[in-house]
């Protein structure tokens, strides 16, 4: 069964122009990284991969509507099925709202074991860009 999860709302202060291009270019991710990543993670344009506690994880890009969505899919060997939307709506010729949306083929059973982390993830991943609004 296809769950979608939703993080909130997030009120940026720039236009939809410059918060798409900030999230559509993997590459420019390198710098936001914790300094202990950086030397363990891959990014190019369209994707970002590296280990985390033994396991090898990485997603790609795989849509660009320009400065409204950026689409996301797991890169091969991730066992969860599913995709990232970043959607970024203009509020003001200055302002945008962003929001991140997770689908995923779940049984009950998955649900009822990631379904709070996934939705907790999205919390505090839209929390964290309210703070420092990219």
């Amino acid at each position: 069964m296809l769950e979608a999860f939703h993080g909130k709302d997030v009120d940026m202060n720039y236009p939809s122009f410059a918060v798409f291009e900030s999230f559509s270019d993997l590459t420019l991710f390198k710098d936001r990284l914790p300094e202990e990543y950086r030397s363990k993670v891959t990014l190019t344009k369209d994707t970002a991969e590296g280990d985390y506690h033994g396991m090898h994880l990485g997603v790609k890009v795989i849509d660009r509507i320009p400065h409204s969505r950026i689409v996301f899919r797991p890169m091969e060997g991730i066992p969860l099925d599913g995709t990232l939307y970043i959607d970024i709506q203009d509020t003001s010729a200055s302002t945008c709202k962003l929001k991140l949306t997770i689908e995923a083929q779940m049984n009950f059973l998955m649900k009822a074991m990631l379904g709070r982390k996934i939705q907790d993830a999205l919390d505090k991943i839209s929390d964290q860009l309210a703070r420092q609004n990219v």
